[in-house]
């Protein structure tokens, strides 16, 4: 009986000492807000002046404004839909600092759409708009793309278009693979989607057009791309070929210059 009644001294103690902490913490006048953006040596979609001008449209001062009277919660559920970012965390110090927390949007694909319009996507398909200043070293994949595609928050939604309709589930699909395999995310440099909605794939090294047909089997079709790098390029070398069709089941058709 006694550990019982000793257990809640303590905690009722606790709850006292939080409570009185906290409304000393309310009182306190913030000091400033600090801006880290975890992964600005990266990407460059946003930067600490961006942030700050995006909280200033609701908080045009807050330096001198009581730590109570900013709600953390509500600026994160600001930053967290903006485009470019990822993960935002905002919250207050006991010295009276608020401080904000950005981690951005990793992009995997740049697409130029057949409006000649370009942004990003990112490993999941969200958009995010191309930034000025900041071309990153990633996939580009052009051609015969649909405009309304650039004005979504994610290209894979399209609920409204008939199965087999939405382009951008092969092209993810694709993007994704050529991202998760070193050698093809270092010698793919391009995908085109050429008016039969197929896409036309763009090497580094070599000087021919890969004809890869839709977005089914890719496994198969990179599989007999894989062997005929290592062995028919070994024999004939990088530029041999003009054109690589890889749209049939079981066979690799090659066209000389």
């Amino acid at each position: 009986m006694a550990t019982i009644l000793l257990g809640v001294i303590i905690i009722v103690y606790l709850l006292l000492v939080l409570g009185f902490v906290r409304d000393a913490h309310d009182g306190v006048l913030c000091s400033g807000l600090d801006v880290v953006i975890r992964d600005s040596l990266e990407r460059s979609f946003l930067n600490e002046s961006d942030v700050r001008n995006l909280i200033r449209i609701e908080h045009p001062e807050i330096a001198g404004i009581p730590m109570s009277g900013l709600d953390a919660a509500s600026m994160e559920e600001s930053l967290s839909q903006i485009p470019a970012i990822k993960n935002a965390q905002v919250y207050k110090t006991v010295e009276g600092r608020l401080v904000i927390e950005i981690t951005q949007r990793t992009p995997v694909i740049r697409v130029e759409d057949r409006d000649h319009r370009q942004y990003f996507l990112d490993e999941e398909g969200n958009v995010i708009p191309a930034a000025a200043g900041y071309a990153p070293h990633i996939l580009l994949v052009n051609g015969e793309i649909s405009g309304s595609y650039r004005n979504r928050h994610n290209v894979l939604e399209g609920q409204e278009e008939l199965p087999g309709e939405n382009i951008m589930i092969d092209i993810m699909a694709l993007a994704n693979y050529i991202a998760g395999h070193s050698f093809w995310n270092a010698q793919i440099v391009q995908v085109y989607v050429n008016r039969k909605k197929e896409f036309e794939l763009v090497p580094r090294v070599g000087a021919q057009i890969i004809l890869f047909g839709d977005g089914s089997r890719l496994e198969q079709k990179f599989f007999k791309l894989g062997t005929l790098y290592r062995e028919g390029f070994r024999q004939k070398g990088w530029n041999h070929y003009e054109i690589i069709n890889l749209k049939y089941d079981n066979q690799v058709i090659c066209t000389k210059r």
